[in-house]
This record gives structure tokens, sequence and C-alpha cells, in this order.
């Protein structure tokens, strides 16, 4: 059966909004602006606080709150399912009041850094949306077990929540979770006020058989027995945030080899990590793309094993290492050639004549971290792409700033 032509122009408008080129379609015709109207709204992504983004960021996310004042609502609000509002400071509960005023069917809302509600908005978006899949209010501190509880109750279908860096979050919130969604995929619940302990990750992996991604930054009364845990019942586990967990020692660490899955592993700031238990990892988990080794002190021993066994890796941070050579991030540039985000900050050992075999090699490189690496001259950097971010270089009185995604 032949489809009418709005159904037809529907379908290729969904193609169109994956990779944001389904704007201009809105001034073609009235047709054409009704057909993808409805697409668009499906998706809406801001960010607030202008100073840190760009003054466009700060226009669009006014413009949308002086949507949310209107007394009649575009038709196409119902087909917002995605909500995302990120490092904004000043949304309310006032706010949140009239966000689920005009979006009844959100299943995916994105409050990361974004502050100004408390307790009382988040209880209202629990009963508002029920079908919540996705649910991020990391960096709040004025969330506590009482509205995370509530939240477990009334959205049984969550698959990622993020409540890190909140308030008083303690292990009571941890246990409604896990017997409330069975669902969850990913968790993190790093620091915070209260810092969960090895008695809820015992809950996580009892109530929770599908987790993929799990988030433990700064959660400093976890030890090994967490770790010992966690590779027991997640075998497949894809994604992990141990940073700063200074209670698990090289021992506990080395378990993760266990998960030969593993994509994404952060480290940070684990100073007791030594070069044999990176080694011991990478020779196992063969598919890891992101590795953050941010003050680990690591030598040019681990970062040669990672060059030999992650092939595709994307990111890697090295930050801190002050024993790293040209020798490992010469073999690392000629090898492992996916690299695109790569952070060298306070190697100081690293010459030209790495950085010309970076500028030879790694094509797809659109970010590199070069602060107080002072053995490095202009000379070497101008042989690098024109269009690459340089982080933390300083020469004369030019000085390059690391980017917030690291």
């Amino acid at each position: 059966m032949a489809l009418a032509l709005p159904e037809l122009l529907a379908k290729i408008f969904n193609f169109l909004a994956e990779d944001n080129a389904l704007y201009p379609v809105l001034f073609v015709s009235r047709l054409w602006s009704m057909c993808s109207g409805s697409i668009l709204w499906r998706r809406i992504e801001l960010l607030g606080n202008g100073d840190a983004f760009g003054e466009k960021y700060e226009i669009q996310l006014k413009k949308f709150m002086g949507f949310l004042d209107r007394e009649t609502k575009p038709v196409y609000a119902s087909n917002t399912r995605y909500l995302k509002i990120n490092h904004y400071y000043e949304l309310s509960n006032k706010v949140i009041k009239k966000i689920i005023e005009s979006f009844p069917n959100i299943t995916h809302l994105d409050f990361k850094r974004t502050c100004g509600f408390d307790d009382a908005a988040l209880i209202k978006i629990s009963r508002a949306y029920p079908n919540l899949i996705h649910l991020n209010v990391s960096n709040n501190c004025e969330l506590t077990d009482n509205s995370i509880i509530e939240l477990a109750r009334r959205c049984p279908k969550l698959q990622n929540l993020e409540i890190s860096w909140g308030g008083d979050i303690t292990d009571r919130s941890i246990y409604g979770i896990t017997r409330s969604c069975h669902d969850l995929k990913h968790i993190g619940i790093s620091g915070g006020r209260n810092c969960i302990t090895d008695k809820s990750i015992r809950e996580i992996t009892r109530f929770n058989p599908n987790i993929q991604s799990l988030n433990f930054n700064y959660c400093k009364k976890l030890t090994d027995s967490t770790i010992y845990t966690l590779v027991d019942s997640y075998p497949d586990l894809r994604k992990l945030n141990l940073s700063d967990c200074e209670e698990i020692s090289n021992i506990g660490i080395r378990q993760i080899a266990r998960c030969h899955n593993l994509e994404h592993l952060a480290l940070n700031s684990l100073g007791f990590l030594n070069d044999e238990t990176i080694c011991i990892i990478v020779q196992s988990c063969l598919n890891i793309r992101y590795l953050n080794l941010e003050f680990c002190n690591v030598t040019d021993t681990a970062v040669e094993a990672v060059t030999r066994s992650c092939r595709n890796i994307e990111y890697l941070n090295l930050y801190g290492s002050e024993s790293i050579t040209d020798k490992s991030i010469s073999k690392l540039a000629k090898m492992c050639s996916k690299i695109r985000d790569l952070e060298l900050g306070f190697c100081k050992l690293i010459t030209d004549i790495a950085i010309k075999d970076i500028a030879h090699n790694l094509s797809d490189l659109k970010y590199l971290g070069l602060k107080y690496c002072i053995k490095i001259s202009k000379e070497a950097l101008d042989t690098l792409n024109p269009d690459l971010d340089i982080g933390g270089y300083c020469f004369a009185d030019t000085v390059y700033t690391i980017p917030s995604t690291l």
C-alpha cells in the first residue's frame, strides 16, 4: 500500500533528524514544517551558563524559559520525550512545575550539573513521569534520600540513573532503587555528603542483573570487597569509574581484568596503582576505548602495554605521569591511530620527537593536552593540525586551556 505524502515525508525527515539537518526543512512549506515540527520537538537539548558555553546557548535557554511562561503551548510539546538542560543554576521548583505541565510524556530527563530545585520538585517529577527511563540529577546537593526513595517507588522502569554528588543520599536510597528498579543498566552514585558502602554494592548486584555501567567516583568507603562482588556479578560490564576510591588496592583493581568486554575505565587519582596492575587489565580487556589514568603516575611500561593491547583506544588521559617519555608516546601514536583525545599534561619528559610522531600518525586527533610540557617547541607544535585543540600549553603570551570534557 502506497504511503500518503505526510507519512512519506515523516519517514525521510526522521533520517535527517539524526544528522541535525532537519531545521532548514521548516522553511520550505507549511506541509514540510508540519511534518518536521513534530519530529524536532521529540528532543530538546539546552546548556546554561552563558559565560562558560557562549552567548548562543544562553539565548536558546532564555527562549525556552519564555516558552514555559506562555498560556498556550504548541501542540507538538506533547511529542517531547527527551529533555536535556545542563549546567543551569536557576532551575527552580517553579520551573520544574512548568516543565511538567508543558511536557506530559517525558521519558528521558537530563539535568546534569543543574540545580535550584529540591526534593519537592523531584517528587513531582516522579509522580508526573511513571514511565521515566533515564534520569540525571547529578551535582544537585539539595536532593536527599526522601526524594530518591520516592523516585524509585514511582518510576520502576528506570534504566539509567545518575545521582552523583547529591546531598544527603545514603545507602537507604540505594536499597530503595535496587529493589524497585530491576531494569537498571547504569547507576551513578559518586561522592556526595554520605559515601555509600560495600553493602550497597551487594544490594545492587543482588537485585539488578542487567547492569552494564557503574560510576562510583569518590566513593571513599568502598574496598576490594566491592570489586570482587562486581566482577563476579557483572563479567560483561562495559563501563566502570572507580576514580578516587582510595580504600581499594592494587589487588582489588586487578580483578577488573575479568571483565573482558570493558570499554570505558576511569581510575583517576589512584596513586597506589602500579604498571603491573595496568598491564594485567589491558592485556585482558582488549576492547577498552576510554582509559583515564590521571594522577596515577604510570610509566612507559604501562603505556606500551596499552599500545600493544588496546588498538582501538580513542581517549587516553596520562595527566601527571612525569616519568613517561617520547619512547612510549611515539609507539602509541604509530600503533593506535584512532585516538581522538590525548592528555599529556605534566608529562615533562615529552619532547618534539613525540609531537612530530603524533602529528604524522594521529589524523583523527581532536584534543591534545600539553600543560607544563616544557620541552616542546613552538616549531614542533606547528607540525600539528591547525584545527587541533591544544590544552594547557604555554608559549610566550599564549595559553591554551583544557576543555571541560576532560
